[in-house]
């Protein structure tokens, strides 16, 4: 119950513009979306030291608010390139081969144990490469392309 309480808070933020009590538009909602997605997956490349820094449960629980059966739910994400989502695709399926074999697991010190954390880390890396590569989005404004390109223009 609390996860779809924080889930429902998170999705709040994400749809209404805190500056003023209005709802955003789909592209600025999918540049937000991407961010959340990116913070994921930095939490992912890390490995053991990203399972330790939010608990297991989040650690694993959190790419599936992006992604179902290994797929995007957000799709189509005008802000998610095709090429990114091969990457980003890769990981959600990992992730929930992973939590289906370690359902029985309830310590932090299991997860470490089995290695799965370090096993998902070299795959969450790539993602994050390739989506880093182009750089976040604004979240005040729509753009066409990330903040990091934009600096470069």
């Amino acid at each position: 119950m609390q996860q779809n309480v924080a889930d429902f808070c998170t999705m709040e933020l994400l749809i209404k513009d805190s500056s003023m009590d209005e709802e955003v538009s789909d592209r600025l909602l999918e540049q937000r979306l991407r961010n959340r997605m990116i913070e994921t997956i930095e939490v992912l490349a890390k490995g053991d030291q990203g399972l330790i820094e939010v608990n297991f449960t989040e650690f694993f629980e959190g790419l599936f608010d992006h992604s179902r059966d290994g797929h995007s739910v957000y799709k189509p994400n005008s802000a998610v390139a095709e090429e990114k989502e091969q990457v980003i695709d890769p990981l959600g399926r990992m992730l929930e081969k992973v939590s289906h074999e370690t359902l029985h697991f309830r310590t932090e010190a299991e997860y470490i144990h089995s290695g799965c954390a370090e096993w998902i880390k070299p795959v969450a890396q790539k993602a994050l490469k390739v989506l880093l590569a182009q750089g976040r989005f604004r979240e005040d404004r729509e753009e066409e392309s990330s903040t990091a390109d934009n600096c470069q223009a």
